[in-house]
């Protein structure tokens, strides 16, 4: 009989192991999913879409044909070499229909950019930084760039603000 008693608080023990074991790996994953949709660009707006947004990952990005830009900017030293891929061509995807872009970043910061912008300019959104991928919780998940060098018209105030990083929201308004 004592055995059994022993037997049954060994079991009770484990499987009290096994919830909290389980109740943390829960944990992680709703943290890993909250992550990952934190470094996905959501597109909202006047888009074509059926669920009300369409969201690209940076990997998504990667897949789409890249684009280098090699420019000067006020937050970087010297020329500096971004990856991405041009805006008029994601808004061609989403089939955006629209004026202007609501651009908000994961610290808060909105600014709205001119939708001409994309198509008067060779503007990306970039994802790498001379090669590698933009550093998390500085640039990541994404950098809208002006190719600032190409036209002094761009390297001003105007455009330098326009450059929004940490970027996971565009709003087609």
């Amino acid at each position: 009989m004592a055995k059994s008693y022993a037997l049954k608080s060994e079991i009770i023990v484990y499987r009290n192991i096994l919830s909290w074991a389980v109740l943390f790996l829960l944990i992680l994953m709703s943290a890993s999913i909250a992550m990952a949709e934190e470094t996905k660009l959501a597109i909202t707006g006047n888009i074509k879409s059926e669920h009300g947004a369409i969201y690209f990952s940076p990997g998504d990005m990667a897949a789409s044909k890249p684009v280098v830009i090699v420019t000067s900017s006020p937050w970087t030293t010297g020329k500096t070499r971004f990856r991405g891929v041009f805006l008029r061509d994601i808004l061609d995807k989403v089939e955006a229909d629209g004026t202007v872009l609501k651009a908000m970043a994961k610290d808060g910061y909105t600014v709205e950019i001119p939708i001409s912008d994309a198509t008067d300019y060779d503007v990306i959104i970039a994802y790498k930084m001379d090669g590698e991928w933009l550093e998390e919780d500085v640039y990541a998940p994404f950098w809208i760039i002006y190719p600032y060098d190409t036209d002094d018209e761009l390297a001003q105030e105007k455009y330098y603000g326009r450059s929004i990083w940490q970027l996971t929201q565009l709003i087609v308004e």
